[in-house]
């Protein structure tokens, strides 16, 4: 588990290991089983080997770059990753035709974008979809940790891409907003515009998308406002980005503990089918349940797909769900 001492790293961990699975935690700071450098070519090949199956939780993703598939293709060990990253994703599709003749298996953004949201293009019935819209609104009182403040700034203000008129389409993070209705406790919100891994991912499965978009709601009172001053003002989005740390413990306090995934999928014949996977406890955990399940998968040799497997395929979508409402996060559907 590269990044097993971190917040998301050492969830999964605690989840295989309930599960009866016994990972290896590797990090580069001392009190992991592995000590390597996921960004150091040398580390990664001095340390994995031959049939290993590896799961990265480390973020930033859009920090990254693809040395761990580099190493997996040299090497021969299988990733699964969580990357929110569409810079990082498409780097791995840049890569594809190596990988699918490897024989290896490398699953990315195998986590809320884009493996979820996959799963419920699929649940939804809909063949033909021209438009997936996302809506995170985070329990950020149990989710507030220096790797999604790092993700989430990294749209802030920031250029980054949407799926427009079926084509990449350049905008600017956090500045364009949309209302959403959520069921009960979640209600209305306000989502700003972000970048995830979802506009490179989803239409490799379904070109015919015409849109994919994703917005968030911080629900921490007056950081919506503060990320809005943030994005359109350099120097304040720099202020912004040196204090989120001493900022963290003030989010924590203050944030909900309530948090909703939603997803809005619709058809071309204008149906539309609406999830929300809200959660008052566990609901953090949903971004790595898709990667513990194909870890595990992996690891016992029952996992079928070779190749850059595309997020429809990574988990099956009754088993990713049964999982997700027995740690207590309920499931609504509106068609």
């Amino acid at each position: 588990m590269l990044g097993g001492l971190g917040f998301f790293g050492g969830a999964a961990v605690a989840r295989l290991r309930a599960d009866g699975a016994q990972p290896l935690t590797a990090a580069r700071r001392p009190g992991a089983d592995l000590q390597l450098d996921a960004e150091d070519p040398r580390s990664l090949r001095a340390v994995l080997r031959p049939g290993d199956v590896v799961v990265d939780t480390i973020g930033p993703f859009q920090a990254r770059t693809p040395a761990l598939v580099e190493a997996a293709l040299d090497v021969g060990f299988d990733v699964v990753d969580i990357a929110d990253s569409r810079a990082y994703v498409a780097q791995l599709y840049e890569r594809q035709a190596r990988i699918d003749a490897s024989g290896l298996r490398v699953l990315t953004a195998c986590s809320s974008v884009s493996a979820v949201s996959a799963a419920l293009v699929r649940l939804s019935g809909i063949d033909r979809p021209v438009r997936v819209t996302g809506l995170l609104a985070p329990a950020t009182r149990f989710t507030s940790n220096p790797g999604s403040a790092r993700s989430l700034l990294a749209s802030v203000g920031q250029p980054i891409c949407i799926v427009d008129a079926g084509r990449l389409a350049p905008r600017t993070g956090w500045r364009e907003t949309r209302a959403f209705q959520m069921p009960p406790p979640i209600g209305a919100v306000r989502g700003h515009l972000f970048e995830t891994a979802d506009a490179v991912s989803l239409p490799h499965i379904w070109p015919g998308l015409q849109r994919v978009d994703f917005y968030v709601d911080s629900r921490v009172p007056g950081l919506n406002a503060t990320f809005s001053l943030a994005a359109r003002w350099p120097a304040f989005h720099r202020l912004v980005s040196a204090s989120f740390r001493p900022g963290l413990a003030l989010v924590r306090l203050l944030g909900s503990a309530v948090g909703c995934l939603a997803f809005e999928i619709e058809g071309a014949d204008g149906g539309c089918v609406r999830y929300a996977l809200i959660a008052a406890e566990h609901g953090y955990l949903t971004p790595i349940i898709p990667a513990v399940i194909a870890a595990r998968a992996l690891a016992e040799g029952r996992f079928g797909p070779l190749g850059l497997v595309p997020a429809d395929k990574q988990v099956q979508a009754d088993e990713l769900l049964a999982y997700l409402r027995a740690l207590g996060v309920r499931v609504e559907r509106q068609p």
